[in-house]
């Protein structure tokens, strides 16, 4: 059995003349925490919207766990175990922190027209989990105490805390994760870390896109380096800390 977990294949997408992706082929293992980096315009969120459904590609072909995706929407590939964050947050402002939770946990067989009419016990019994399991959550991400506030009153680094804690309240196989630190005051950046380092090792595959190179190199097991578009490097954190093509890519050359 392959331990591929994502794979693809002549993956093209361009804007006017502008091309902004352009991989021939790349592979991600299953448990595994990978970062992809490189400097403004590499393509970084552009790959992220194209493996993810938020855009088309132009051409190429992209499998989860051998399944072809490559023109799958973003809820169904979510349903396939795949879940993403965004670098700009998106969570509900006008719900509490707690109905954020419940309704990214909620499942679509139980909130049905009918079952919300008829309180039954297994849906009783199915909300009180739930609750439970968004509490539990919430205390591991530290937001607990907020369970009552409404989202719109967080901080960005709190928005940040809730998108994860929504992401993963349905027990995702792998985590798309874009930009996590951005916007994150340094204290909440290094738990924010540890929750993701914890999250790789309960068996939760990790893609992270991130411009704090300190913090990729800390905790990836593999770093993806992305320049306009095309795949420049790839390989350990010490292997891309010393690779000339990725310190021409951020620094220029020598002639430059």
């Amino acid at each position: 059995m392959s331990n591929n977990l994502l794979e693809v294949k002549n993956l093209k997408k361009s804007f006017g003349g502008l091309q902004a992706v352009d991989i021939k082929e790349l592979k991600f293992k299953k448990n595994q925490l990978t970062s992809i980096i490189g400097p403004n315009g590499a393509g970084k969120t552009t790959f992220f919207d194209l493996i993810s459904g938020f855009q088309t590609a132009d051409s190429g072909d992209i499998f989860l766990n051998g399944d072809d995706i490559s023109n799958s929407q973003p809820y169904q590939i979510a349903r396939m175990g795949m879940i993403r964050t965004f670098q700009l947050t998106k969570v509900f402002d006008r719900m509490t922190v707690l109905e954020n939770l419940m309704f990214s946990g909620s499942s679509v067989t139980n909130d049905s027209f009918t079952k919300s009419i008829i309180n039954t016990k297994k849906q009783r019994n199915y909300e009180i989990e739930l609750k439970d399991k968004s509490y539990e959550i919430m205390e591991d991400l530290n937001i607990s105490h907020m369970a009552d506030s409404y989202a719109r009153e967080l901080s960005g680094g709190q928005k940040k805390l809730l998108e994860l804690a929504r992401s993963i309240i349905n027990n995702p196989e792998t985590l798309l994760l874009d930009e996590p630190l951005a916007g994150v005051n340094p204290k909440l950046a290094e738990d924010l870390l540890d929750l993701i380092q914890k999250l790789a090792s309960s068996g939760i595959s990790i893609l992270m896109v991130e411009h704090n190179i300190e913090a990729v190199m800390k905790i990836s097991e593999r770093i993806v380096v992305l320049s306009e578009g095309t795949l420049i490097a790839d390989g350990s954190p010490n292997e891309i800390r010393n690779d000339q093509s990725v310190i021409e890519a951020y620094l220029g050359k020598d002639d430059e």
